[in-house]
């Protein structure tokens, strides 16, 4: 199991086919020309970044705090308890 830390230092394809193997898909939202994936993966958030032509990918993050989930808390019921308050 790797730590949300651990997994923002791997590079980004790494990181990438972590989450789309092993990840638990959530939910998404549009954000200007990306859409953004919501996964949980290992006891913590992670987001997926898909460009417009949503083959490429332009980020890959783990979530470590609560302001990173608040775009998603008006149209799915999280669990915050489970991360680190900023």
């Amino acid at each position: 199991m790797i730590s949300a830390e651990e997994f923002n230092e791997l590079p980004p394809h790494l990181q990438a086919e972590l989450v789309l193997g092993e990840g638990h898909y959530l939910h998404h939202r549009i954000q200007g020309w990306c859409k953004i994936d919501l996964y949980w993966l290992h006891g913590y958030y992670v987001e997926i970044w898909f460009l417009y032509d949503l083959k490429s990918i332009g980020l890959v993050r783990a979530l470590t705090s609560y302001t990173h989930l608040e775009p998603y808390l008006e149209t799915i019921k999280l669990k915050l308890s489970l991360i680190r308050k900023e």
